[in-house]
């Protein structure tokens, strides 16, 4: 049995890394035994010491998980969208390459030996797109991401539901399996890196054994962590992942299919960055992004569309009427995070509220969030276009893509699920907290309980019971630096107590606090009890 606290996560990518690296080689091909998620690709350790953005660091991988003692993971199964590679038409891309080429004639002679000529040029009269495109090898480096497999993302190839069902298979590969991971070295590292010395210099991040259980239902899962595993639920992100963009009639049976997986999804975050033609996204990209990517297709006012009413709908096994009907399976949750202001009304207006009234309790769930400062859904859809890199009078994230009182209060409502998200952008960090400061953490949770403290009775007693981590971690964030990866819970957890002890107990009714020992009791209901509660009331 493991010493110390255990944690859970809402929301994160654990074997993302380790899938986008092993994906399409040789140990996919020929060597299974190697391909599997207990591989852990080596971090850079300066920006991971440091909290710097999560591209070239792992945060939550295996061996992290398991010494970082998270116990309970929402395992998000994620096909990258083919917006954050098609471009923008902000980019005169004609004029661009002429800039390139003419630096080309200049320098190229001097700075690359003769026969390597042709590959740079070809590269850089790629920019616009193409195999080994400039582009590509931008975007590659700056996501630390093989460059096959951005190809492959801009090939006509790239299919998402085969994508998901090849990274549901990755992800089972080592399920019930204890294992020591092994390091994968990338690039030239691997000629000159000892992996022996990397284990014993960087021990909690690179060396662990432990066994993690894809779980059926919330017995497997009280059974695994019994037994100190790590038990593992699976989320989709994204609606797109049923290849909405190319075949939307198969949707509905593609649904199905998904919930005749042995291993079942838990819930899916409906909407992500791009328009899946089901529903409205959020705003979520900064306006210097959108020199390089564009999500204007779908994004804020788009309602769900008929089809997208009928995908939730289907999902959440209700027919036309919105009566349970055994004939479309178990129950998926949805997520809404992601989901525009404008799509999130939609949903609580033509399903969540007539449900509710009818006594047909459909659960709210915000997985990775910070509090938007507002306090209605209308109050967004009426600041749309509005949305900078700008903070509210308050100090928080004020765009759509954060949850609004509204939609805390529905969470309430439905006995719901919302996960703090450890993004400093998202908690309302950028060019005002440059070093993420942690206390947005506390200020985001501080504010989301109030909204739930003004609610009248049963509602308010249940504020604790509401919030969890949803840290987003491997999605490519910004985190608070202080809690950078699954290392770091523990930390978490003491400056929570802290915050708890010296913030809320000065009104400590309004809180439903009495003892310092409540400090800890709330605290570790949001590190870990109120994720596991929410799988025994709702996993079957």
């Amino acid at each position: 049995m493991s010493n110390g606290n255990r944690f859970a996560d809402l929301h994160c990518h654990p074997h993302a890394r380790a899938f986008h690296w092993m994906r399409d080689t040789k140990a996919e091909k020929k060597h299974t035994q190697r391909y599997h998620p207990w591989n852990v690709v080596l971090s850079h350790f300066g920006k991971q010491d440091k909290g710097k953005r999560a591209f070239s660091y792992s945060q939550c991988d295996l061996v992290k998980l398991t010494n970082g003692n998270v116990r309970l993971v929402y395992a998000a199964l994620y096909p990258f969208e083919k917006g954050f590679f098609k471009g923008s038409d902000k980019i005169n891309r004609t004029k661009l390459v002429d800039i390139l080429n003419i630096g080309a004639k200049i320098g190229l002679n001097l700075l690359f030996p003769f026969k390597f000529l042709p590959i740079v040029r070809q590269v850089i009269n790629g920019f616009s797109g193409g195999e080994n495109s400039l582009r590509d090898y931008f975007q590659s480096l700056f996501m630390r991401m093989p460059i096959r497999r951005i190809n492959y993302f801009t090939s006509p190839e790239y299919d998402y539901y085969e994508e998901l069902i090849r990274e549901r298979d990755f992800l089972l590969a080592k399920h019930q399996k204890t294992e020591r991971n092994r390091i994968l070295i990338t690039g030239i590292k691997n000629v000159y890196k000892n992996v022996k010395k990397l284990r014993k210099k960087y021990a909690t991040s690179l060396n662990a054994t432990g066994t993690y259980v894809v779980c059926k239902n919330f017995n497997e899962v009280a059974e695994t962590l019994a037994e100190d595993k790590t038990a593992f639920i699976m989320t989709i992100e994204g609606m797109h992942a049923l290849g909405t963009d190319t075949d939307p009639a198969r949707v509905f049976e593609r649904i199905q299919s998904i919930k005749q997986w042995e291993f079942p999804v838990f819930f899916v975050t409906f909407s992500h960055h791009f328009y899946n033609h089901l529903s409205g996204h959020a705003h979520s990209i900064i306006n210097s992004a959108t020199w390089f990517m564009d999500q204007q297709e779908g994004m804020d006012d788009q309602p769900f569309t008929e089809d997208g009413l009928k995908a939730a709908r289907h999902l959440l096994g209700l027919n036309d009427q919105l009566e349970e009907d055994p004939a479309l399976g178990r129950r998926i949750l949805i997520d809404l995070k992601h989901t525009s202001a404008t799509s999130r009304q939609d949903y609580y207006t033509r399903i969540i509220e007539p449900c509710f009234t009818n006594g047909l309790i459909i659960p709210v769930i915000l997985s990775h969030v910070g509090y938007s400062d507002m306090a209605t859904l209308q109050d967004h859809i009426i600041s749309y276009g509005q949305e900078s890199d700008a903070l509210s009078p308050n100090g928080f994230n004020p765009w759509n893509i954060n949850a609004c009182d509204e939609d805390i209060q529905w969470a309430a409502k439905t006995n719901g699920l919302i996960g703090i998200c450890l993004d400093q952008r998202i908690l309302g960090g950028g060019s005002k907290h440059k070093d993420g400061v942690k206390e947005l953490v506390f200020k985001n949770l501080h504010a989301m309980l109030d909204v739930v403290a003004d609610m009248p009775s049963p509602y308010r007693e249940n504020m604790w019971n509401l919030f969890c981590l949803g840290t987003d971690f491997e999605g490519y964030i910004d985190p608070i630096n202080d809690y950078a990866d699954a290392l770091d819970f523990n930390l978490l957890r003491t400056d929570l107590i802290h915050f708890i002890k010296t913030e809320l107990m000065l009104t400590p009714e309004k809180y439903l606090l009495q003892t310092d020992q409540d400090a800890v009791a709330m605290a570790d209901k949001v590190c870990f009890d109120n994720a596991r509660s929410f799988l025994q009331r709702n996993f079957h």
